[in-house]
């Protein structure tokens, strides 16, 4: 009981203590005391200031990192996206471009032709030949020549399908052309493709004069390809010690492994 009392009187004594403090500080008689404690206490005060301020920049920082990695990860996607998109459209616009140019020429020289996609190659290393999205149905035979733009001549039609056909591109060993060289005596031989890497034409008698960058077109001897469409140009010419013969080398005027669109010539147009 005794203790219970004692209890009592001290929180009644705290109470009242707690009472009159607060009675002093609303009538300004602790100020002066109160500002002491405040500037005792200031570094304290404003070191854990510092230490809370400090965990929520930690905490900020750490939210806009995830934000910002977000934000780089759509962005990356979005600029994958429109590079896939950019590079596809100029493709598009460079087939166009070269289906427009092949067009014009075959309308120029009144051809009939079929324009084709080139929709494969032969992996094999010595095999030079392509495949095109049209076939038998398009009216395509084995022997057609196959031009790109400005009437080059590319190849030759080798096999045909219902919807697809293989071309064997001139540089290729299986490949040979009536060739027609533009110089003065307009020599003529066969063009034969060597190993994928080259064109020459060989037997050509050494009193007809060649010279390098001399035009090479086809001679229009064989059936199915017209007079006229452009094989290359003479860039090297050899003769062999004793020979009556000179073989000439030649350089095609397209690059025949960026071909993606080729016209097939399926003869000529009626007036």
């Amino acid at each position: 009981m005794y203790k219970f009392l004692r209890t009592t009187k001290f929180s009644v004594l705290i109470l009242a203590v707690v009472i009159l403090l607060i009675f002093l500080h609303y009538i300004s008689v602790l100020k002066p005391i109160e500002d002491r404690i405040i500037r005792i206490f200031a570094p304290l005060n404003a070191g854990i200031y510092s230490l809370g301020a400090g965990f929520n920049d930690l905490y900020s920082t750490r939210f806009n990192v995830r934000e910002i990695k977000a934000e780089n990860e759509k962005i990356k996607e979005t600029l994958a996206q429109l590079t896939a998109e950019n590079a596809a459209l100029r493709l598009e616009l460079q087939e166009n471009e070269e289906q427009s140019k092949q067009c014009q020429f075959v309308s120029e020289a009144k051809l009939d032709a079929v324009v084709a996609r080139i929709i494969g190659k032969n992996p094999e290393p010595n095999m030079q030949s392509i495949i095109l999205d049209k076939g038998k149905r398009d009216g395509i035979i084995a022997g057609l020549p196959v031009i790109s733009e400005k009437g080059i001549i590319v190849g030759k039609i080798h096999a045909v399908k219902d919807l697809s056909a293989e071309a064997i591109l001139i540089n290729d060993s299986r490949s040979q052309i009536a060739g027609l060289i533009l110089n003065q005596t307009n020599s003529k031989g066969v063009v034969s493709g060597e190993h994928g890497l080259s064109l020459k034409m060989e037997l050509i008698p050494l009193n007809e004069v060649v010279g390098v960058g001399d035009i090479v077109t086809t001679s229009g001897i064989e059936a199915l390809i017209p007079r006229g469409l452009i094989v290359g140009k003479v860039n090297r010419i050899v003769t062999e010690p004793n020979s009556f013969f000179q073989t000439v080398y030649l350089q095609s005027l397209v690059k025949l492994d960026n071909l993606t669109i080729v016209s097939v010539i399926k003869g000529q147009k009626n007036d």
